[in-house]
C-alpha cells in the first residue's frame, strides 16, 4: 500500500527523560542530552525523502515548541502513557490521510537515514509489519506499520515477541530489521560509558588521521 508515511515521535517532557541516567549526569545535562537526541532524531526524519510528515507526540509545550521548529506536527498528549499517546498519535495521522506509520523513539544517538530508508523499503507492501528489535529486554525500538492502525501498540519489556504475534494475528507479514545503530537506545549508566568510549575511538582516528595527513 503506497501512500503517505507518517513518522511519529513519542517525547516524554525533557526533564523526567532518561532519569535511570541520575547516577551518572546531573538534571541539567539530561535534559541537554535528551534535548540534542531528540533534535537529531528529527534531523534524520527530516532528510528521510520517503516521509511525507514528521509527528512529535508529548505532553511537554517545549517539546511541542521544538517539534516545530524542525517541521514536526505537534501533537499534544492526551493519554496517560506511552502505548495510549502513539494510538492517539496514529488515529490522529490516519484521519489527515496517513496510510502507513513509523514509530521512532527519540533515544536512539546512532540511527541513520540510511536504517530508516531500509525499514520503508521493507515495509512497503501491505499488510505488513516491520520491527527493529531493541538490543535489552526483548523491547522494539523502531516499528513500522503497514496499513495505519493495523495493530494496537505493547511497548515495554518484551515487546518485541508481543508485536510479532499482533502482526501474525492481523495476517501481516512481519519482517525483522536488525540494525545495531536502533537496536543501540541510551538508556542505562553502561549506555552512556559505551557511547563515550565510542566517541572518544572516533576522536582519536581522526586525531591520527589528521597527523598522517602532516607527515
Amino acid at each position: 500500500m503506497n501512500g503517505p508515511l507518517i513518522a511519529i515521535v513519542p517525547m516524554k517532557p525533557f526533564g523526567e527523560a532518561k532519569q535511570r541516567l541520575a547516577g551518572s549526569l546531573d538534571e541539567n545535562a539530561r535534559v541537554e542530552l535528551s534535548r540534542e537526541m531528540f533534535t537529531g532524531t528529527l534531523r534524520v526524519l527530516s532528510r528521510t525523502r520517503e516521509i511525507t510528515r514528521v509527528a512529535v507526540v508529548s505532553r511537554d509545550a517545549d517539546v511541542l515548541k521544538l517539534g516545530r521548529k524542525f517541521g514536526a506536527w505537534a501533537m499534544w498528549e492526551s493519554g496517560s502513557d506511552l502505548n495510549s499517546a502513539l494510538e492517539q498519535a496514529t488515529r490522529v495521522a490516519v484521519a489527515n490521510g496517513a496510510k502507513k506509520v513509523l514509530i521512532v523513539p527519540a533515544d536512539l544517538p546512532y540511527l541513520q537515514t540510511n536504517d530508516i530508508q531500509q525499514m520503508i523499503e521493507l515495509g512497503k507492501r501491505a499488510p505488513r509489519v516491520v520491527i527493529a528489535p531493541a538490543q535489552r529486554d526483548g523491547g522494539t525500538n523502531a516499528l513500522l506499520v503497514n496499513p495505519a492502525g493495523l495493530i494496537h501498540y505493547e511497548y515495554g519489556e518484551k515487546s518485541f515477541a508481543r508485536h510479532v504475534e499482533l502482526a501474525e494475528r492481523a495476517g501481516a507479514a512481519v519482517e525483522i530489521y536488525p540494525s545495531e545503530t536502533i537496536a543501540f537506545d541510551l538508556d542505562l549508566p553502561e549506555d552512556l560509558k559505551t557511547m563515550q568510549n565510542a566517541q572518544g575511538t572516533m576522536q582519536n582516528e581522526r586525531r591520527i588521521r589528521n597527523l598522517k595527513s602532516e607527515i
